[in-house]
């Protein structure tokens, strides 16, 4: 029972996630913290729900979705009336979803995902991560929040957007990393180059450079980037060059999924240097010598600290 009454929370989460009005982000954090399984389960329901509507052929109309469903079999096992009503509302929020050009794929925090797109394009998301596709415009896409690293098949004649905050990406060639915090976003190349477009004249990024940007303020090149730490993430290493604790401990969350914050008194603190998930995932006590902090655990949550 308790099984199916997981696999049932887990469903509603998707549903609700999946609807653009969601904010209820603490609650769901709450939740993912609640259990380490939660992530798993939540991320194997959203990709089977991501390939479902993959499958649905764009002329196909909206299905219309009985108020009541009759309990099926789901692996080997009946599950009950209020899963199954779950299931239903999935189906329909899936068809609608599709019948709108904008589609969102997430990634529960701890986990990640690649993502290969129509026109050889791919994207790669950390935890914790939210992008918005459109159906009719394999070139076109909006990172909500996360990161993301975007590996983009050129094209001069129709060239890859990518919207972040008040701000558009667009490719030259390229491949590049996305940081969106709050109203934050960070741009780091790794090849080619990008233009990053706002209200002024554009900035033209290449391969080793980086900027950073808060929604209405002019941007700030970032110091020379390191062109083998940009997207490191992907192989379990976060490596900063003078970042703020405060988002330092916003990366971990999102990448051990667990929730981490930084107390105020270090939260502006800049760090230099490599933190290897996997280890902290072992033991994230070791949080505190690799950022030179004290690492508090405080329930479900861990805070960074000044040492005493």
């Amino acid at each position: 029972m308790a099984k199916h009454t997981d696999e049932n929370e887990a469903l509603d989460w998707v549903v609700r996630v999946g609807d653009r009005a969601f904010d209820d982000w603490d609650a769901f954090q709450a939740w993912l913290d609640a259990d380490p399984a939660h992530a798993a389960r939540y991320q194997a329901l959203a990709t089977d729900i991501d390939d479902m509507v993959a499958l649905v052929p764009p002329e196909a109309q909206p299905a219309l979705v009985p108020l009541a469903v009759p309990v099926a079999r789901h692996r080997g096992r009946w599950i009950g009336g209020a899963l199954a009503a779950s299931l239903a509302l999935v189906v329909g929020y899936a068809t609608l979803r599709h019948d709108a050009a904008p589609y969102v794929l997430e990634t529960p925090a701890g986990g990640s995902r690649t993502v290969a797109l129509a026109d050889g394009s791919a994207i790669t998301m950390s935890g914790g991560t939210r992008v918005t596709l459109d159906r009719n415009d394999a070139r076109v896409a909006t990172l909500d929040r996360g990161q993301a690293m975007f590996e983009i098949r050129h094209d001069a004649e129709d060239p890859f957007e990518v919207t972040v905050g008040d701000r558009k990406v667009v490719d030259v060639g390229t491949a590049f990393d996305l940081k969106r915090t709050g109203d934050e976003t960070r741009v780091a190349v790794s090849e080619g180059a990008v233009d990053f477009i706002g209200d002024a004249d554009p900035v033209r990024l290449v391969a080793g450079q980086g900027l950073v940007a808060r929604d209405r303020a002019a941007p700030v090149m970032s110091s020379p980037l390191d062109i083998a730490s940009v997207g490191a993430w992907r192989s379990g290493s976060l490596a900063y060059d003078g970042a703020p604790i405060a988002e330092v401990a916003g990366d971990l969350s999102r990448s051990l999924g667990l929730r981490v914050t930084a107390d105020r008194s270090v939260a502006a603190r800049p760090f230099f240097g490599v933190v290897v998930i996997a280890d902290i995932k072992r033991d994230p006590r070791q949080m505190a010598g690799v950022l030179d902090l004290t690492a508090r655990q405080s329930g479900n949550a861990w805070v960074l600290t000044a040492k005493p």
